[in-house]
């Protein structure tokens, strides 16, 4: 008679179950052992299930799942992460409330980044504020609901209160960050969202330029925190961009009041800004210290060699990937100088080889190209992963998975492949003539 202990459907698997499921678990090993058609022949007299009665089993007895998806199945999942990254849903799939409010969040933070790396932009800080105070305000309601914790404002009997239109009440942005992020690790990133919200109160409706370059390391700062929380919270397909790593791609400042100190930018702003900045200021030593709280930089004038205008720039390094000799610099402001360019790399590897070609008379291809690239240190050893090892040369753009190439890197292979000998050094292969 056929043994049916075990079926799906009972409320709460026996220990026998338990024990039964355990051993033909192991017995199975993971498709190394006995198959799964023998075990339930062995084990119920089912000679029909081929295998289906099995996983049915281990699945409601043990929580463990013994299917693999098939390859159209997983591309299935892989294509539809790949719209969802874009900001959208598969046709026919149903948004649950908390992937709502986790696009909000993510189309929030983009178009801040946009308002801030947009050059026409005049209300910077104030336009930055808003956004990205509701994208962090989306992705916290996000959390609270995936996690079941209320995030709406009720009233004494529990119930939600609604406006004339039926729309429920959030609770203040405040409190919403404090419930999805309550560890002790997160006291920097409640902190500098509270600094968001506090400028976004005090100077969303004022036009401050000269609040920009101040609040820079907040900006930074906040932005990582939210890539990593979104990440972290939803996964990798809700990430704001492949391979984004510092979102404010910070260029040159020519404005003499960036140029000028901190304390003398800030002397422009109105008293009550000034205020609300030096309580920032005169935050406790670990919370200044705190990554997630600000991203220290400073800005230095450096005179180009066409003797123009004085330039500045700021890169930002993530903890955790931070050269040796910059390790101890980081607990101070830490202050680089942008190399003497007047611009960053924009030459397609393509512009490259045409130009290197016709000015040393050479056959050169892209194989060589990407050779001599690498023997010259402008990209990393072959094996290693793509990135800017040279920005006097190259800059890898994640975004597109590909190097931008400046006209002083053109001028270097030129000077370098001229001489034949060099040419095959460098290259790996000798030189022919580019008509050839």
């Amino acid at each position: 008679m056929c043994d049916t202990v075990g079926m799906p459907g009972d409320d709460q698997p026996s220990a026998d179950d338990v024990e039964r499921a355990e051993a033909l678990l192991a017995a199975w090993d993971e498709g190394r052992g006995t198959s799964k058609s023998q075990l339930e022949i062995d084990t119920w007299g089912d000679a029909t299930a081929h295998g289906r009665h099995f996983d049915r089993f281990i699945r409601s007895t043990l929580g463990v799942s013994t299917t693999r998806p098939s390859k159209q199945t997983t591309r299935i999942e892989s294509l539809e992460e790949q719209i969802r990254g874009l900001g959208q849903l598969p046709i026919g799939a149903e948004a649950p409330a908390a992937e709502v409010q986790t696009q909000h969040a993510r189309a929030a933070c983009l178009e801040a980044t946009r308002v801030w790396n947009d050059p026409t932009t005049r209300f910077r800080a104030g336009a930055f504020s808003l956004l990205f105070v509701a994208a962090w305000n989306s992705l916290a309601i996000a959390l609270l609901i995936r996690d079941d914790i209320e995030w709406r404002e009720t009233d004494e009997s529990g119930t939600p209160r609604v406006d004339a239109r039926r729309v429920e009440f959030a609770r203040s942005t405040s409190d919403l960050i404090a419930d999805a992020f309550p560890d002790d690790d997160q006291r920097g990133l409640r902190a500098n969202v509270q600094y968001w919200i506090d400028i976004r109160n005090a100077v969303a409706h004022r036009y401050l330029p000269a609040l920009d370059a101040v609040v820079i390391p907040k900006a930074q700062a906040g932005l990582l925190n939210f890539e990593e929380a979104l990440i972290a919270g939803f996964g990798q397909e809700y990430a704001l961009a492949g391979g984004l790593t510092v979102p404010l791609q910070l260029s040159g400042f020519r404005d003499p009041s960036v140029l000028s100190s901190r304390k003398k930018m800030q002397a422009q702003l109105p008293l009550d800004v000034q205020a609300l900045l030096a309580r920032t200021d005169e935050a406790d030593p670990d919370l200044l210290a705190d990554r997630t709280f600000q991203m220290r930089v400073a800005f230095v004038p450096v005179v180009p060699a066409s003797g123009r205008n004085p330039d500045a720039v700021s890169y930002f390094v993530r903890p955790g990937e931070v050269p040796t000799e910059l390790a101890e610099a980081l607990d101070r402001y830490v202050v680089l100088p942008k190399f003497a360019m007047s611009g960053r790399p924009n030459l397609s590897a393509t512009e490259v080889i045409s130009e290197v070609q016709r000015r040393t008379g050479h056959r050169f291809n892209t194989t060589q190209h990407a050779q001599a690239a690498r023997q010259l240190g402008t990209r990393p050893p072959r094996g290693e992963d793509d990135m800017t090892t040279n920005l006097r040369f190259a800059e890898y753009i994640t975004s597109f998975k590909r190097y931008l190439y400046s006209q002083a890197w053109i001028d270097e292979l030129v000077k370098e492949l001229q001489d034949p000998e060099n040419f095959e050094r460098i290259t790996g292969t000798p030189p022919k003539p580019a008509g050839a």
